[in-house]
């Protein structure tokens, strides 16, 4: 489950700290090393001054896309097998007034993530949450989906914990604070990881209700669309090796799909041959579709 690690700390530590401690203290693949570096994290959460200093920089930088990374979360360092990021929970009266749309922070959806983080509260009261989890291994990933989603506990994530989330197996649904609050994420992802899908779950049924939105697989999948709406004989082979060999199953799905809209005589062909992909998403999605031009 979702970890909470007490860690009431008075000690500031700068960026370049902890970017330092991070390089040469955490093994990635060791939990009992990442849950080590939870104080130094909560050093650099107890930074106030750092998160404005790093976007005055993005503000320099006439909003450089290396800092914002959606409306909600601000990148504030990188390096090779991590990043360091701020997230920004407007509080409930912005809310319920309409100044700001509760999909775009995950307000009140249940959702995992396909990377595993660290996160500390940096300015704020923090925020309750509702924790879940569910393997990811057992579920074949289509919407309306009946998973073993297992209710944990609710919790107040404020000052003085940092909670560890782990990839693909941590669900939350995140309720909007009292006042606004700021909170400091550590993020590693290995790629086999990354490529997963990210799911928002309906708990009362117990069910996939859909996938989250914004990241690299609906930017992979746009890019298909627009392949398969332009494209030409070389589209069709590039879409075809994608279906083939692309470590993401909705990616694959969305690389037949597009070639039959190129080659709408192959349909049945190309469907016939999804049966054979290891998803069983994919292959449930390719049967259903024979079933359909089978009537």
């Amino acid at each position: 489950m979702a970890l909470t690690i007490p860690c009431d700390s008075a000690k500031v530590a700068t960026m370049d700290e902890y970017l330092e401690y991070v390089r040469k203290k955490v093994r990635f693949a060791d939990l009992d090393s990442i849950i080590a570096s939870a104080p130094m994290l909560r050093s650099l959460a107890n930074n106030r001054a750092m998160v404005l200093e790093r976007m005055n920089s993005a503000v320099v930088a006439n909003f450089s896309g290396h800092y914002l990374r959606s409306a909600q979360a601000f990148e504030l360092a990188r390096d090779k097998d991590f990043f360091v990021r701020a997230a920004i929970w407007p509080p409930a009266s912005s809310v319920a007034t309409g100044r700001i749309y509760q999909e775009q922070f995950s307000y009140n959806v249940a959702h995992d993530h396909n990377f595993s983080f660290l996160t500390a509260n940096n300015l704020g009261p923090g925020y309750d949450t509702d924790l879940y989890e569910y393997d990811y291994e057992k579920a074949v990933g289509y919407v309306g989906e009946l998973i073993d989603l297992r209710f944990i506990e609710k919790k107040r994530f404020g000052p003085g914990t940092v909670m560890l989330y782990r990839a693909s197996k941590d669900v939350h649904i995140q309720h909007p604070p009292p006042e606004l609050t700021i909170t400091l994420n550590l993020i590693w992802a290995p790629t086999e990881v990354r490529v997963r899908d990210q799911f928002t779950f309906d708990v009362d049924r117990k069910t996939i209700s859909g996938y989250v939105s914004g990241g690299e697989a609906d930017k992979r999948l746009s890019l298909l669309r627009m392949a398969g709406i332009l494209g030409d004989d070389q589209t069709r082979g590039l879409l075809d090796q994608i279906s083939k060999t692309h470590p993401c199953r909705r990616t694959r799905l969305a690389a037949y799909s597009e070639m039959i809209r190129l080659s709408p005589g192959e349909t049945e062909a190309i469907w016939r041959r999804a049966t054979a992909d290891p998803s069983a998403m994919v292959v449930r999605e390719a049967k259903l579709q024979l079933e359909r031009l089978a009537t």
